[in-house]
């Protein structure tokens, strides 16, 4: 009896699943087809609905795959409310790319980098880690070794701090670049860290326009 329901059980599984691959082909083809216009209205609208992520997430998508059809300020919102997205669905890996997309096409727009700053950060940490597990094991070649690629990921991380540090003043971001100056013996580029904040603080943008 249970092997008949199983065996039954099995093609409405195939069903169910094929309806469902069916609806997402269906809703991909629309979109691609759709009014760009249209379809960034409606990107705008479920943007704005916490409760709509996963439809955002397909609008965006199909958008940004016809990013030729946009100008590169709506480009760069499209990307920018993506990653934010998918940084709140613990994607980093998703979000960074994205983040990294909206640098290139709005470099002022500080609130990108902050960003970047923080996702980039937790690879300092982990990192980080593992330069006091070698030095724990007092084994000097595992140490440097771990110490170079900490040193490498902190240097890109640090640029992301500057720019935010330099658009808009906070202590706990100037705490996290005297924190990563130090933890990499760099106390001459902490020291000049003023002067580079006056040249990266020129061309700020606080709003990120799509028009």
């Amino acid at each position: 009896m249970k092997t008949e329901i199983l065996e039954r059980s099995i093609p409405m599984k195939k069903t169910v699943l094929f309806s469902l691959f069916l609806l997402i082909g269906m809703s991909t083809t629309f979109a691609q087809n759709q009014d760009i216009k249209e379809l960034y209205f409606e990107y705008t609208q479920s943007r704005m609905n916490e409760d709509q992520k996963a439809v955002t997430i397909e609008k965006a998508s199909s958008l940004l795959s016809r990013s030729t059809e946009l100008n590169d300020k709506q480009v760069a919102n499209v990307s920018f409310h993506l990653a934010r997205i998918y940084e709140s669905m613990g994607k980093p890996e998703k979000a960074e790319p994205l983040y990294e997309k909206v640098t290139k096409l709005v470099p002022g727009y500080y609130v990108t980098y902050s960003a970047l700053g923080f996702i980039n950060l937790k690879k300092c940490d982990t990192l980080g880690r593992k330069v006091t597990e070698a030095a724990k094991l007092k084994n000097a070649e595992l140490n440097a070794a771990a110490f170079k690629a900490y040193k490498i990921q902190v240097l890109k991380t640090i640029p992301y701090f500057e720019k935010s540090e330099a658009c808009e003043t906070d202590e706990r971001t100037l705490g996290i670049l005297t924190s990563l100056y130090k933890s990499i013996k760099d106390t001459t580029s902490l020291a000049s860290l003023p002067e580079r904040k006056a040249l990266l603080g020129k061309d700020c943008v606080s709003l990120l326009d799509d028009e």
